[in-house]
């Protein structure tokens, strides 16, 4: 084959580039704009964390054995993977890492974490509930300045602090928290806490657990919210409402509520 020349060679490149310049406008738009670029795909609805079933975590004041109840949610919330936590420092590390599609809580821990529940719990109508001081012998009276009040860890150190002087208008005073109510009534026996902040309701459960005189004193601020359903992962909304609206009474019973408000 015969050798181009240099005339040729320099021909032959302005004929390439004229080329591409030509194969290039008919890519582009009829009125010049250039060619738009394909369409974004819609990023797809965030997975169950459970890996199948959406997860629900748990951190409520029950009178029960956890894994006891754990296994009765688990058994009546269709299609829910419940896991119950004994305390706050546990939920709160569980919930870091885990990323549950659901929390059921009481209303105070979903407005420190800045929440909303999609299912607020129920009694009788009403969706709260009175708390008391309950002490040995005689009602606590006066100032909690220099006292020490006793609780279930439901909202870690500063939050239980916090909730404290909210429902007992109070300040001064020193939190004990333990991780079960059968571990509430031995603060007072041992002289560990003059009193402990209780829902009213769980007054019976605290009677069985000693033979000591309990007495109560109310606390006008003292309402706050029955446990609630706040839902974390909207593309399991659905099927979360469905399983809790779908609970028998026992159940509810066991949560403290016996019906579902949608909020």
């Amino acid at each position: 084959m015969r050798a181009l020349s240099s005339t040729e060679r320099v021909f032959r490149g302005l004929f390439v580039t004229l080329l591409a310049l030509v194969v290039g406008g008919l890519e582009a738009r009829a009125d010049g704009a250039p060619a738009a670029s394909p369409a974004a795909a819609p990023t797809p609805a965030a997975a169950p964390a459970g890996g199948g079933h959406p997860t629900v975590y748990v951190l409520l004041q029950i009178d029960a054995k956890l894994g006891d109840v754990e296994k009765m949610l688990s058994d009546h919330l269709a299609g829910l993977t419940v896991k119950m936590f004994a305390t706050y420092r546990d939920f709160d590390s569980a919930s870091a890492t885990g990323n549950p599609d659901a929390v059921l809580v009481i209303p105070p821990l979903l407005d420190a974490r800045g929440k909303k529940a999609t299912l607020q719990g129920t009694r009788e109508g009403k969706d709260t509930e009175s708390y008391v001081l309950v002490s040995m012998d005689k009602p606590l009276d006066g100032p909690l300045a220099g006292k020490t009040i006793g609780m279930v860890d439901l909202l870690g150190r500063d939050g239980s602090q916090a909730f404290v002087a909210q429902v007992t208008k109070d300040k001064d005073f020193k939190v004990k928290r333990v991780a079960k109510v059968e571990d509430l009534v031995p603060l007072l026996e041992f002289s560990a806490a003059q009193a402990l902040l209780v829902p009213s309701s769980m007054l019976p459960s605290l009677s069985k657990h000693t033979r000591l005189a309990l007495k109560t004193r109310e606390l006008p601020e003292g309402h706050v919210g029955l446990p609630a359903v706040a839902i974390l992962n909207p593309a399991v909304k659905d099927a979360v409402v469905k399983a809790f609206n779908g609970l028998d009474p026992a159940t509810k019973a066991v949560l403290g509520v016996d019906a579902w408000s949608p909020r």
